[in-house]
């Protein structure tokens, strides 16, 4: 029988954690029906779970990247069959379900920090996660990045039982960062390189173990690569003409002062304080330069694969020649996190300093989160139009900015009703223009029609019609 105060000692130990879990599951559930966005990223896995239970297809490539005819793997895909599956291929179920699993993430992250450092520094990396406004707009934008921080902690795990000898860890962590690559960001092979040179810090190193390996990291393109072999090698000329195209071969200096300064610094610095301005960078660097010093001093060679890892993001991206966005540095959130919690861990006065700003600026950051276009508007834009056209054919022209015109399409077909071209009806999608100023503008140009305009405050749907 377990002894009650073991028991108590226990629940004791696990209230700090309970707290940041639920501190951070009601932040994750504030606004969620606003935020959750469904554009282009949540529209590609619709379609692919579309395909799966109603056309029984299953597709082995996933979204293709800003560069044309270039695609991820299918995972991220395939996970979301199981949201798509509980609400009837309707979208509604997807942000719960990453709510879900970043509930997961904030007890698996506590548990592995716990397991390699200690309880002080899980508790504010497990808090930093649960409450930073950047992590939970990871999440409610439900694409293929946000599971580089789950890979993170996979690989960081790996990596540590690997230091203490158990040799299978590194196949394991291999396998982890080929998902990474292949399924949720190509460029997680700075995260890739920066385990294996860690990893040949070890003493008693085993070449065997190293190509079992890297093996287990290239079989994560499996798919990839029975489908390229469907489709006359078109995935590896693409990727010979990436490498062509991006490759950078000057001035490595003057990029990597601007990549630091105006592009890691300032994501990693708003990551924390929703701000990139000039005291919170020179308080993040402080805190990074602090955290870096306490980890050497540790002399443990685990440990330093933290600023391995992010100085390897840093100097594979100076030979890149395209343009680098800062989500790119998603990868280095976890090693960034626990640098800081190193840095602030046994210093009072810079702790309270920093988890007060923190508090403060994520949690109304959240509260304060508010926006005019989300799933919700666009779902019910569409049962307007449905509704409106009263079971005659339709058409719908989309007049919207670049960024907020997609998701339509799926939904139309989700509800049963297809736009389709010459149809009866016809709808033009507009974005923030006044109403007198759209119906004066589409009488104009549709003289003889009907035209009326309704919806909402931002979003005006305009409706022309014969006249019966």
């Amino acid at each position: 029988m377990i002894s009650p105060v073991f028991t108590n000692k226990i629940t004791r130990k696990l209230i700090p954690l309970l707290l940041i879990i639920l501190i951070g599951t009601f932040l994750r559930f504030n606004k969620i029906n606003q935020a959750f966005p469904f554009d282009f990223d949540q529209e590609v896995p619709a379609a692919a779970a579309y395909d799966f239970f109603v056309n029984h297809k299953i597709t082995l490539i996933g979204q293709e990247l800003s560069f044309k005819g270039f695609f991820l793997g299918p995972l991220h895909n395939w996970i979301q069959f199981i949201p798509y599956g509980f609400c009837g291929l309707l979208p509604d179920c997807v942000p719960y379900f990453y709510i879900m699993i970043g509930i997961l993430t904030i007890v698996v992250l506590y548990f592995v920090i716990k397991r390699i450092f200690d309880t002080k520094i899980a508790t504010i990396a497990a808090a930093i996660y649960a409450i930073s406004f950047s992590a939970i707009s990871f999440e409610r934008g439900v694409n293929s990045n946000y599971f580089l921080f789950l890979s993170s902690i996979g690989l960081l795990f790996c990596l540590y039982k690997y230091f203490l000898g158990k040799n299978k860890f590194l196949i394991f962590g291999a396998f982890i960062a080929g998902l990474a690559v292949v399924n949720f960001n190509p460029v997680f092979i700075f995260s890739t390189i920066a385990f294996f040179i860690t990893a040949l810090l070890r003493k008693n190193k085993n070449i065997s173990i190293f190509v079992i390996a890297l093996f287990a990291f290239l079989v994560n393109y499996t798919p990839l690569f029975i489908f390229n072999f469907r489709h006359n090698n078109i995935l590896v000329d693409n990727f010979q003409k990436f490498l062509s195209q991006n490759t950078n071969s000057a001035d490595y200096i003057g990029y990597l002062i601007y990549l630091t300064k105006n592009v890691m610094l300032p994501f990693l610095t708003n990551y924390f304080f929703q701000s990139a301005n000039l005291f919170f960078l020179i308080f993040t660097t402080l805190l990074l330069i602090l955290g870096f010093y306490k980890i050497v001093k540790t002399q443990d060679k685990f440990t330093v694969f933290l600023p391995i890892w992010i100085v390897t993001t840093l100097l594979g991206f100076i030979f890149y020649k395209g343009w680098v966005p800062d989500y790119y540095f998603q990868q280095t959130l976890l090693p960034l996190i626990i640098i800081i919690s190193f840095a602030i861990r046994k210093n009072l006065s810079i702790f309270l300093i920093f988890i007060s700003i923190f508090l403060f600026v994520n949690i109304q950051k959240n509260v304060n989160y508010s926006t005019v276009i989300n799933y919700n508007v666009k779902k019910d834009a569409v049962n307007y139009v449905i509704n409106d056209s009263q079971g005659e054919t339709f058409n719908v022209y989309y007049q919207l900015p670049l960024a907020i015109n997609t998701g339509y399409p799926f939904l139309f077909k989700v509800f049963g009703s297809m736009p389709l071209e010459g149809g009866k009806n016809l709808y033009i999608f507009e974005f923030r223009d006044p109403s007198y100023y759209l119906k004066l503008k589409y009488q104009q140009t549709f003289p003889g029609k009907t035209v009326s305009v309704g919806f909402d405050k931002y979003v005006k749907i305009i409706s022309i019609k014969n006249v019966n």
